[in-house]
């Protein structure tokens, strides 16, 4: 196998091996964040039920640029995942996680959504599965 100067990477016994040695790069980790990042804007996308062309109109680019953001194969700037995000009804929030790390995050609203009087209580409906993070964290105080 050749990395991107065409010199020889090594020769590996498994694929558990090709990826603990590509963790070790930072190209891996580049393109896991831009995965990362294109999975949640098409994920809100198809929430919000926008298409792509739609999106372009909304961020006033032309319908390719968005076609490229989708495929993965865009190298994202910070002003475009903004941008991106506003244009989705979002806020665009970056995290530095320490190595080895779980990142649970949670979505919080600032009040209860406005419900359509559709004639269904929530009586009508059992919970599945209640969900509880299995991390511990310490309070930390934040300035006012």
């Amino acid at each position: 196998m050749l990395n991107r100067d065409t010199k020889p990477v090594g020769t590996f016994d498994s694929f558990e091996q090709l990826f603990q040695r590509a963790e070790e790069r930072t190209g891996y980790w580049v393109e896991l964040a831009k995965l990362e990042f294109t999975e949640e804007m098409l994920a809100r996308m198809k929430e919000r039920g926008v298409k792509k062309g739609q999106l372009a109109a909304l961020l006033g680019v032309r319908p390719a640029l968005v076609t490229r953001l989708v495929s993965g194969h865009n190298n994202f700037t910070i002003e475009t995942m903004v941008r991106v995000a506003r244009a989705l009804d979002c806020e665009f929030r970056c995290h530095l996680q320490p190595a080895g790390a779980k990142a649970c995050w949670i979505d919080v609203l600032k009040r209860e959504p406005q419900r359509a009087a559709s004639g269904w209580t929530p009586g009508q409906f059992r919970t599945i599965q209640t969900i509880r993070p299995d991390f511990d964290h310490e309070s930390i105080p934040a300035a006012a």
